[in-house]
């Protein structure tokens, strides 16, 4: 049994959904489809409310990752993801309201202005935080007397809860405050350490203090004009008027044929423009299937084995092996957190994420503050740098070294990334790896 799973790669709502199908051993393919992409005609008839994510079923399509995720659990009652009774099952759906209704406001309320979405409101951020810190304090009471949410097993109601929380701590829980709650942070902590959080999600790196709110624009009041007197019109005199001499009605002309909508009914007549293919589907066929080896590369847990499988399948004569190194500015790599988001914006949002059916990447941040770096390795069709890389933003900051695999030296560079992804552990170049990201 396997499910297509369709939405941006990037949203943390697919990961979730990825997260629980890969603690229930169930397989999703992931068919990419972009935010400006949901209107389209295609993903309407799968949900008609263009929205992401969607799954696609034997009995049809599901939409909400909350459904979806209840819905997988359901088809594998016996891992006791969604409980273990009926009652447990509706504890599960509780605590997913409670996450939904409770958390989720106030996460909107203070992280759109974290980020800079929108303007910065100091009374609506203070008053969501202080929610946010009551709600911790309930947090804290429950896992005081139960190591999860339902029972004394991880549920999808831990997954939902987990999801919503990491980013609190991240940015907005500081080192101090955590320290008042201290069973929820052993929950916290057990969930993800998982290998199938990080798989999804990465190592969660906790905050030493918290992230600064941006200072609020003042608004200046505009100033305004004195109001000019009008001089007083002075009212014309009426004058009589003047008798029109009748026109000649002239016989109205026969109608003409209506030319547009005939012009209309002949391009609809038409068929509609091809779309123009990638120039990477026009490359001569290659044995190489990369979505074969993105599914044995995450289900083969010696990584070793998934470095000595691509050298030894892979088609050197329609793909190609690269590391990319971003040449970072004297402003830059100094602090993990801001780093770790240049990073992230470069290849989830700056980079065409259709390239992904194209491509399998390791891409992360390496070294020590303050002098970090960006780097990754690559596989991707072709031989070349492909388009996509040349229209990114910031083409021009990055070095593309193409990796020869009969030569041993450039086997070993790709190797240590590829094989040490271990976060602040691994060394890869001499250098710690510090975030990492899969570009699948």
């Amino acid at each position: 049994m396997s499910f297509k799973l369709y939405g941006p790669s990037t949203n943390p709502r697919l990961s979730q959904i990825h997260l629980v199908a890969d603690l229930l051993e169930i397989p999703i393919e992931l068919v990419e489809v972009a935010y400006n992409q949901c209107d389209s005609k295609e993903h309407l008839a799968r949900n008609p409310f263009a929205k992401v994510p969607v799954i696609e079923t034997t009995d049809g399509f599901i939409y909400e990752s909350n459904a979806i995720c209840r819905y997988l659990a359901r088809s594998k009652q016996e891992s006791g993801l969604y409980g273990a009774t009926p009652f447990q099952q509706s504890q599960v759906d509780q605590w997913i309201d409670w996450t939904v209704n409770e958390l989720d406001p106030n996460f909107m309320t203070t992280f759109t202005q974290i980020w800079g979405h929108i303007p910065v409101n100091e009374d609506s951020f203070k008053t969501s935080r202080n929610i946010i810190n009551e709600k911790l304090k309930q947090l804290e009471a429950h896992f005081k007397n139960s190591p999860y949410l339902v029972g004394d097993k991880l549920t999808i109601a831990d997954i939902t809860l987990i999801v919503r929380i990491a980013p609190f701590f991240t940015l907005l829980i500081d080192e101090k405050t955590r320290k008042s709650y201290p069973s929820l942070m052993k929950w916290f902590t057990a969930v993800t350490e998982l290998p199938q959080f990080k798989k999804n999600f990465g190592r969660v790196r906790l905050c030493k203090v918290a992230f600064p709110l941006p200072k609020q624009e003042e608004q200046k009041p505009k100033e305004q004009k004195p109001k000019e007197e009008k001089p007083k019109e002075e009212k014309p005199k009426e004058q009589k008027p003047k008798e029109q001499k009748q026109k000649e009605q002239k016989p109205k002309e026969a109608e003409k044929p209506k030319e547009a909508q005939k012009q209309k009914d002949q391009e609809d007549d038409e068929p509609a423009p091809e779309k123009k293919k990638n120039p990477l589907d026009l490359l001569p066929p290659s044995p190489f299937n990369i979505d074969d080896y993105k599914r044995a590369f995450f289900a083969e847990k010696d990584i070793s084995k998934n470095i000595q499988q691509l050298f030894t399948s892979v088609d050197t004569q329609g793909w190609s092996l690269w590391i990319i190194t971003y040449n970072k500015s004297q402003n830059e790599g100094k602090q993990i957190i801001l780093t770790n988001n240049l990073m992230k914006g470069f290849i989830n949002q700056r980079l065409d994420q259709n390239f992904r059916k194209y491509s399998f990447a390791i891409h992360g941040v390496y070294g020590d503050e303050p002098n970090l770096e960006i780097r990754g390795a690559w596989i991707w069709r072709g031989i070349e740098v492909p388009q996509e890389w040349k229209d990114h933003v910031a083409y021009d900051y990055h070095v593309f070294r193409r990796i020869d695999i009969n030569n041993e030296q450039d086997k070993k560079d790709f190797t240590e990334y590829w094989v040490n992804q271990e976060e602040d552990v691994s060394k890869v170049g001499g250098l710690t790896a510090r975030s990492l990201i899969y570009f699948r």
